[in-house]
């Protein structure tokens, strides 16, 4: 199918790619990532990883195939979709803005991949209220095949990222990085407000 496309098709898959490259922002999840797996053996990181990407691209996925119409079977609305997103990501980041680190992270308490893999990582990090909402109106207006193209060479930038934290973060220093996510968090716990903030004025205006 790449092999056929023309210079408009590229670019369309190009401003596709850029526009999911932004929402998802692999570079500020990398720091959350190594935060939330940094007592992690190289195994279990490993395990998260792949866990974390390929759910997260089975969402983003079903989101392209299926849309609005997911939702819609699963009696799920658009705006109640953020609030949960956003209850789900606040009383994680305000630790991250207040200690630069997550409260499962601190002393000698060690987390199980299973509580990381699919919730915060999968969903709402990578495949966020933002990203699957934006994939459902890619895959309308420049096509499925250009939208998951654009998907999977994000996620995998993505994967290629959370394999070189630990690595990014020992070259750039523990209290530079501890800055970053502090940084990060505040960003995060920005957008995990307006996502509240946007359901409930939707949802307040639909009861009007």
């Amino acid at each position: 199918m790449i092999e056929s496309w023309s210079g408009a098709d590229w670019e369309v898959f190009f401003r596709t790619f850029i526009a999911l490259l932004v929402i998802i922002d692999p570079a500020d999840n990398l720091v959350v990532f190594h935060v939330l797996t940094e007592r992690f053996t190289a195994r279990q990181r490993a395990a998260t990883l792949l866990v974390a990407v390929l759910a997260s691209a089975v969402l983003l996925g079903s989101f392209v195939l299926g849309g609005a119409g997911l939702l819609a079977w699963l009696g799920v609305s658009p705006a109640s979709f953020r609030v949960a997103a956003g209850l789900l990501l606040l009383p994680m980041v305000y630790s991250l803005v207040v200690e630069g680190e997550l409260p499962q992270t601190r002393g000698n308490i060690q987390l199980d991949p299973l509580q990381v893999e699919l919730v915060p990582l999968a969903m709402p990090l990578l495949a966020g209220p933002g990203a699957l909402a934006s994939v459902v109106a890619y895959a309308g207006g420049n096509g499925q095949g250009t939208t998951l193209a654009a998907v999977a060479l994000v996620l995998l930038i993505t994967a290629i990222g959370f394999a070189l934290a630990s690595t990014v973060f020992r070259l750039a220093g523990g209290a530079v990085m501890r800055l970053v996510a502090r940084i990060i968090g505040l960003a995060v716990f920005a957008i995990a407000t307006e996502f509240v903030l946007s359901g409930l004025t939707a949802t307040l205006r639909n009861i009007r």
